[in-house]
């Protein structure tokens, strides 16, 4: 891999790269944000990055045979002010050949040998350039520093890298992106609805990342890459919930590709919201801070080495310092979404149990005082038992005075911290490396390298109108719950909601009872409303029953009965002392048999005693017919009165 990096005043500086990683066969790669002057070339050879005895291969820069060929490559370095040039190397297939490494004398228009390879081993070359190495002209070129190579003899070249302190900085590019959208389970949606990448002096990008910085599930939450960008590579990171878009790539390829990265879960039932960071660079933002998060591995460093080395690392222009950690939101974006088992900033080896920050903006604020169930002086989150200052004894304390991101496996708070000592520990308490963080600082430039979209899993409750209120005449009619009564239930999500019954209530009242019928109308997020159906309980009652009738005989009597919600009657008659009674229907004896009122045509003597009762009912309903009581009917014989031999049929009363 071939990184050049420029660094410039933290004021202005913008991370730049001149960089080929050698990760295809071509010796036109410009992975970094700039490109170099020209290709790499040979001489001597067949100028081909895949075939010959100068080659890629295998993710490394390889000379087998080399005989006298070379290979050289050009870059611009006349903003520089100091360069330092490391690689690693592989001679352990070297033979008795020597591999030179040079750089073009500016002053003395020659190639300067600045190290050669004349070892059958591994290591690693550190070189600081001259004044007559850095100008607009600099290059690199590799060549035979002895006889003729046989075959075979072969060495590898990887991780070359020119350090490089600019007169003057980058200008950082600016990102713009929008992005509210609602989510609906089992679907994915785009993370941004706009995007726009500038730069005032750069067209390319080595990267761009997309990373779900607040409310990520681990296992659940998934960002795609869809379509087709050759010059992009994704990479997702499920510990980290972000997804990474490797160039270099054009700023507006990079446009295109976070225009097709899409959001997805694989919850049946996701909820919440998820907030997005699209930054341009491979550092974590996290929105509530307004900061840049990044973890460096470097295992078994110490916690002093770490110090110097975060305080060392820029990122356009912002200054990097150990993490200090000073909410829960910035200790799980640190910790949980797993950035690494590392150093963070704080400290008591100035005072024991008095734990500060002593990194960064926040340098000298205390935050813990003592150690194991001390006291939480602003923000701290200890491992449990921690910190324990381990080992002590009565009276001398221990040396456990530095802060460190607890290894998963021995916790069950992720992204808590156990305190350790300047070397760290063994096992799962080694240091694996360091936490940094940018922004804050005085001083620092104001970037617009990162933006922020959210999304919202559907919160949109489902609709659906009441069903139709139903009346019923007694409670044997009221219908059983049936979801099918919903009809209209729609979702601005979910194609067929679920409708489900919750219950009923009554209001205890009687003709009519009221209840009140509930339906749940629920979509594929959980989200649900209930609609309510109005059942009428109107009971049949019989409210003035048919009362004894006298009369003459051949004179009618009337059988009146007073019913609520009845519509149907049926008169009896029991002739038989209320023994059985029969139907009536009307004829010549009687009229009304169906109605509220029965007349008795011009009864006859042979009536008295006869008992009338009705049966009423509501048609149409499942309801049972109410009895009413009976009334008695007497029938008298009217007096004869004779006058002048006219006879008068008189009332007896």
């Amino acid at each position: 891999m071939l990184v050049i990096i420029l660094f410039g005043s933290y004021r202005a500086l913008g991370q730049e790269t001149y960089q080929d990683n050698f990760g295809s066969a071509s010796y036109s790669n410009n992975n970094g944000t700039q490109n170099f002057s020209a290709s790499w070339s040979e001489t001597n050879d067949d100028n081909s990055p895949s075939n010959g005895n100068i080659r890629i291969t295998g993710g490394r820069l390889r000379f087998d045979n080399l005989d006298n060929g070379t290979l050289s490559r050009t870059l611009n370095l006349s903003t520089a002010i100091t360069v330092t040039l490391t690689f690693d190397y592989d001679a352990t297939s070297r033979g008795n050949e020597d591999l030179a490494v040079e750089l073009w004398n500016n002053g003395s228009s020659s190639w300067q040998t600045i190290a050669t390879i004349n070892t059958s081993n591994t290591g690693n070359i550190s070189h600081n350039l001259t004044s007559n190495q850095i100008s607009a002209a600099s290059a690199i070129r590799f060549s035979s520093a002895s006889g003729n190579w046989s075959s075979g003899e072969r060495i590898f070249i990887d991780n070359l890298k020119f350090q490089v302190t600019a007169i003057s900085a980058n200008e950082p590019p600016v990102i713009s992106v929008t992005g509210d959208q609602l989510y609906c389970p089992g679907t994915s949606v785009p993370v941004v609805e706009s995007i726009s990448i500038t730069d005032p002096d750069d067209t390319t990008a080595p990267s761009v990342s997309i990373q779900i910085s607040s409310g990520y599930v681990n296992g659940e939450d998934l960002l795609t890459l869809t379509g087709s960008h050759p010059a992009i590579t994704p990479s997702w990171s499920v510990s980290e919930g972000k997804l990474t878009l490797s160039g270099p790539a054009t700023l507006a390829e990079f446009e295109s590709a976070v225009s097709s990265v899409e959001f997805s879960s694989s919850a049946a039932n996701p909820s919440g919201t998820r907030g997005f960071s699209i930054t341009v660079g491979d550092a974590n933002y996290l929105p509530y801070t307004g900061h840049f998060y990044e973890f460096v591995a470097v295992p078994g460093i110490t916690w002093t080495a770490a110090n110097s080395a975060a305080s060392a690392r820029m990122y356009y222009g912002l200054q990097g310092y150990l993490a200090t950690l000073t909410s829960q939101q910035e200790a799980d974006f640190s910790g949980s979404q797993a950035l690494g088992v590392g150093w963070i900033g704080a400290s008591d080896a100035a005072a024991e149990g008095d734990w500060k920050w002593v990194t960064g903006p926040e340098a000298g604020t205390s935050f813990w005082s003592g150690g194991v169930g001390g006291t939480e002086l602003t923000f701290a989150f200890w491992n449990s038992g921690e910190p324990n200052d381990y080992p002590d004894g009565p009276t001398t304390p221990g040396e456990e005075n530095y802060a460190h991101i607890t290894d998963p496996s021995v916790t069950t708070s992720p992204g808590s911290w156990n305190d350790l000592p300047n070397a760290g520990g063994s096992g799962a308490y080694a240091p694996q490396g360091y936490v940094v963080e940018y922004g804050g600082t005085p001083g620092d430039p104001v970037l617009s390298i990162s933006g922020n979209t959210l999304i919202t899993v559907d919160n949109v409750a489902p609709t659906g109108s009441n069903p139709t209120s139903v009346a019923v005449y007694c409670p044997s009619d009221i219908p059983a719950q049936d979801v099918s009564v919903v009809t209209d239930e729609a979702d601005n999500c979910t194609t067929n909601p679920s409708v489900s019954f919750v219950g009923d209530i009554s209001d205890g009242g009687s003709n009519p009872e009221t209840i009140t019928r509930t339906y749940r109308i629920t979509d594929d997020s959980g989200n649900s409303t209930d609609v309510t159906q109005t059942i009428e309980v109107y009971n049949i009652t019989i409210g003035s029953h048919p009362i004894d009738q006298s009369t003459v005989a051949g004179i009618n009597a009337q059988f009146d009965v007073i019913s609520t919600y009845a519509d149907t009657y049926q008169w009896e008659v029991s002739t038989n002392g209320g023994i059985s009674y029969s139907a009536l229907s009307d004829g010549p004896s009687y009229s009304g048999s169906n109605t509220a009122s029965l007349t008795i045509l011009s009864p006859q003597i042979t009536m008295n005693g006869y008992l009338f009762r009705v049966n009423v009912s509501r048609s149409g309903t499942g309801c049972s017919a109410l009895t009413s009581n009976s009334g008695m009917l007497t029938v008298k014989v009217g007096k004869v009165l004779s006058n002048k031999k006219i006879t008068y049929r008189v009332n007896p009363n």
